[in-house]
């Protein structure tokens, strides 16, 4: 039998985890993979994985098994939009916590019928572009304050980092996470989907969120399946890295991530570990060194109006922290200017009566 990677034969699990959710470099990624036996990607310029395996090392694996991944990843003309693929994401995320959970007490029940259908049936939420002319009560919350509290479920963060003098940025969910053995298949898949027959959720090839692997340096993932939903899977947190890789003397790019499987499991950490650390269920990302293009300092000033604007009407709302402690409830655009009335619309210049004639 094959020697398998075990984490705990080279650091203590408990600090690497702790380490690795609070890196927002790719230096300090880095660093804290040095300690960890990894086989060179050179290895990968030819034959396929299985004959290249080194027993006992993590190996770098092409996102998707693909090796020829770098074109459709590199897809996203702007860099925010794969941020709010992210997001929409963490939001079927967490709607399939809750369909999970019903089918689990009642196996027969029939799916919701769209996403809307589905924020209806799991939260009461109707479309957020009417909560501002909503006088009706949402479980005892007025509208406003209901949507608020469930967009601490879903969380952007961006953070600058002084010294690397870079943008960080992490998208956390509380959705229903992936177990360790599941995660190559959906989180780190390319073009598949086990989607195609939820008419509850948003996507389904999920392929828009890779493309923040191009706008990074490096990236992170982890997600821990809830407890309740295992079905048989493993109840602790899995974890990897994913970066832009350039063979020598070749041409051809591409994005990989390390796995610890020649089928292209990602490492794990047990469930004992996971809940010393806190981590309860759901997904984090983080995409470390992105490159905004031009935005410079203006990004934590304008990412609130663009996400609001790509993300129009979301289906579940969701916290934006850009460059401080405090959070800005994102609702969309569409909710915003539900909300204006006239004595909030201001203009930049008045105009008076004007004369309209008509000619022939």
């Amino acid at each position: 039998m094959q020697k398998q990677f075990c984490l705990k034969d080279f650091v203590n699990p408990t600090e690497f985890l702790v380490q690795l959710r609070n890196t927002s470099t790719s230096n300090d990624v880095d660093v804290l993979l040095a300690q960890l036996p990894i086989a060179s990607d050179v290895d990968y310029d030819s034959g396929s994985i299985g004959s290249i395996w080194r027993p006992g090392m993590l190996h770098w694996v092409p996102v998707g098994l693909e090796r020829g991944n770098a074109g459709r990843i590199k897809l996203a003309n702007n860099p925010i939009n794969p941020l709010a693929e992210r997001l929409i994401n963490g939001m079927e995320a967490i709607i399939e916590l809750y369909r999970q959970r019903e089918l689990a007490a009642n196996p027969g029940s029939l799916p919701p019928s769209s996403p809307r259908d589905a924020t209806l049936r799991y939260f009461d939420l109707p479309s957020l572009d009417t909560l501002p002319r909503s006088l009706k009560s949402i479980r005892g919350q007025k509208p406003k304050e209901y949507a608020r509290q469930l967009a601490r479920a879903l969380r952007l963060r961006l953070l600058w980092h002084k010294g690397a003098r870079r943008f960080a940025v992490l998208v956390e969910d509380d959705g229903i996470g992936q177990p360790p053995e599941r995660m190559h298949e959906t989180l780190l898949s390319l073009g598949a989907t086990t989607k195609a027959d939820k008419p509850y959720l948003i996507g389904v090839f999920g392929q828009g969120g890779s493309s923040t692997y191009a706008a990074s340096e490096s990236s992170w993932v982890i997600s821990r399946r809830a407890p309740d939903l295992l079905g048989g899977s493993s109840g602790g947190v899995g974890w990897t890295v994913i970066r832009h890789i350039f063979p020598k003397g070749r041409r051809d790019d591409y994005f990989a991530y390390l796995a610890a499987s020649p089928e292209g499991h990602v490492p794990s950490i047990d469930e004992a570990t996971a809940n010393k650390v806190g981590i309860k269920h759901g997904t984090s990302f983080a995409h470390l060194n992105y490159d905004f293009g031009r935005g410079g300092s203006a990004i934590s000033r304008n990412l609130y109006q663009a996400l609001n604007h790509v993300i129009f009407n979301p289906i579940l709302p969701y916290e934006l922290y850009a460059l401080k402690e405090t959070a800005d409830p994102m609702y969309g655009t569409a909710y915003r200017l539900a909300n204006l009335t006239p004595e909030k619309v201001k203009l930049d210049k008045r105009f008076g009566a004007q004369l309209v004639s008509l000619s022939n």
